[in-house]
């Protein structure tokens, strides 16, 4: 991997975004911090797709649960819609929640978790997010499985 300090980067910018899209990463060192790898976005993406989504719903007597065990979270409603619109709000939370608080980032149980945290955040739409986690537009029913099954 090509390796250049933060001050060179910052001179030859033009030059690395050109190299990360011919996918040539560059690993970018910086005095008193940790290094960084530039990257494009379809490199990122590549890699993070074998990150993909298990949402587990289950049918209760009066309720829908979808749990979704990468990021250990919950949606919940009567129906199957309202489950899935709400583990997506719970979602949305999340992200709001790591990206205002570098702390969090650096938690045991969200660092394990980042490669799936990542793949949500290059979403470019509710769209693809609710795809990269379903596999593909869901109807509002899914095939019947039963609690405890």
């Amino acid at each position: 991997m090509h390796q250049i300090t933060y001050s060179r980067a910052r001179a030859d910018l033009a030059d690395l975004f050109d190299d990360a899209l011919e996918h040539l990463p560059t690993r970018i060192d910086r005095r008193r911090a940790d290094p960084a790898v530039l990257l494009s976005l379809a490199d990122f993406r590549a890699l993070l797709s074998q990150f993909g989504f298990t949402p587990e719903v289950l049918f209760e007597a009066s309720s829908v649960a979808v749990w979704l065990p990468e990021l250990a979270i919950w949606g919940r409603g009567t129906t199957f819609a309202e489950a899935k619109e709400d583990l997506l709000a719970e979602i949305d939370q999340l992200l709001a929640l790591l990206t205002e608080d570098a702390r969090l980032r650096s938690a045991p149980n969200i660092v394990e978790r980042l490669p799936w945290i990542f793949r949500l955040m290059y979403a470019e739409s509710d769209v693809e997010r609710e795809e990269a986690v379903f596999g593909a537009p869901v109807a509002d029913a899914p095939p019947l499985v039963a609690a405890g099954a």
